[in-house]
């Protein structure tokens, strides 16, 4: 007899998450009107144009008067407030700390000679059926995601689902954080009931990849080295181009920046900003604007004034940033020698898997996309840790070369 049990959670928001929601709206709004504030002084300045919508030329220039009004604050408050708006990592406390894991149900598969009987235990009540093993068809891997406001798509891991064509239908057993861990017990389930492991969404026959569509076109990230011996598909952060390294350091430090420099800036372009628009939006009179045009009265403009809170702001936005882009651009590499592909992280054991056993290659959308070397006999190779669909996408085009060549 055959025992199969398992515990399914899903996902559902507690009193953290309920109190960082207005936050990461009034967050997200501050940065919309924000970017309408930028375009708005881009067609004005370099344009000359009017803006087409006056109500978002007022909201903006109430939010910049309002940041003006925050860096003037003196003492802390201002930059609490900050603290609070742009450098915590609220989206991050939300997805990790701020939903709870409740139990969505319980289940226990019983399987002895030619007959399974599968008991299902949810809030909403229990559920038993029973059925010969003829009506299983395959034990299927499938991602696990759900909607969780306001953060959107955020995966819950990897399902395992018994597949029947006889009722048609399907039965979620278990649920797994991990790929491997979802693999091994689905393996082990499979063997029992003698039935395939499938990877939903795989079609018999070797897949490879198709072409680039234009939505997701590849990066170069990851350089193809042939050689005679093997051939070698290496990830490291000198194969990332200039402008991606800034874009993603950018990007990971920009909140911290933007506080950091946020007391100078907005002080000496809030008079700036109310001589261009407060005349035309009615709240003041015409001014005359005294600029310093020499080279240190320009640098000025953009740098912030050195205080110690400022400087540990930078510092701290500068190790953000540069931890952040490590590991985004952390380095992997694949190579094929012998029949066998390998996979190599540092400080990970070496991943390996025969060619032959390869049924499909493919890439696994979401919030954080994966290409998957599949094979029902052997755990698979799952190349994780991308920093989008477009480096998934360059990834998927470049094994395809790589696992010709050994077959040619």
């Amino acid at each position: 007899m055959i025992e199969f049990r398992a515990t399914v959670r899903g996902a559902r928001r507690n009193g953290l998450g309920l109190l960082l929601t207005p936050l990461v709206r009034l967050r997200r709004v501050v940065r919309t009107l924000a970017l309408a504030l930028e375009r708005m002084i881009w067609r004005e300045l370099i344009e000359g144009e009017a803006p087409a919508n006056p109500l978002v030329s007022l909201l903006a220039f109430l939010l910049f008067s309002g940041l003006c009004l925050l860096a003037s604050l003196q003492g802390t408050v201002g930059y609490v407030i900050g603290l609070l708006l742009f450098l915590l990592p609220m989206e991050w406390l939300m997805a990790r700390l701020g939903y709870g894991a409740p139990v969505q149900r319980r289940v226990l598969l019983q399987s002895w000679g030619d007959r399974i009987r599968l008991f299902l235990d949810t809030p909403e009540g229990s559920e038993r059926l029973e059925l010969g093993r003829a009506a299983v068809t395959a034990v299927l891997i499938r991602q696990a995601s759900v909607q969780l406001p306001p953060l959107g798509e955020r995966s819950l891991g990897w399902d395992l689902v018994l597949a029947m064509a006889d009722p048609v239908g399907e039965h979620l057993l278990a649920r797994a954080a991990g790929f491997s861990g979802a693999w091994q017990r689905g393996h082990a389930l499979a063997a029992d009931l003698g039935v395939p492991l499938r990877l939903a969404g795989v079609p018999d026959g070797l897949q490879l990849p198709e072409a680039r569509s234009d939505r997701a076109q590849p990066e170069d990230v990851w350089r193809l080295e042939p050689g005679a011996s093997a051939t070698r598909l290496v990830r490291s952060r000198r194969t990332v181009g200039a402008a991606q390294w800034c874009r993603s350091f950018v990007t990971q430090g920009s909140d911290l920046l933007f506080v950091a420099v946020l007391n100078t800036v907005m002080v000496k372009y809030g008079g700036f900003l109310v001589w261009m628009f407060g005349p035309r939006l009615g709240l003041s009179a015409p001014t005359t604007l005294v600029l310093d045009l020499s080279l240190p009265g320009l640098l000025s403009l953009g740098l912030p004034e050195w205080t110690v809170l400022q400087t540990l702001l930078v510092i701290a936005a500068l190790g953000a940033a540069g931890i952040g882009s490590y590991r985004q651009w952390s380095p992997q590499e694949l190579s094929v020698a012998d029949d066998q592909i390998h996979l190599r992280r540092p400080g990970q054991p070496r991943r390996q898997l025969p060619l032959r056993m390869i049924t499909a290659v493919l890439r696994l959308p979401g919030p954080d996309p994966r290409v998957v070397l599949w094979s029902e006999r052997r755990p698979p190779i799952v190349v994780d840790g991308l920093s989008g669909e477009r480096e998934a996408a360059e990834l998927l085009e470049k094994l395809e070369a790589v696992l010709d060549r050994p077959r040619g």
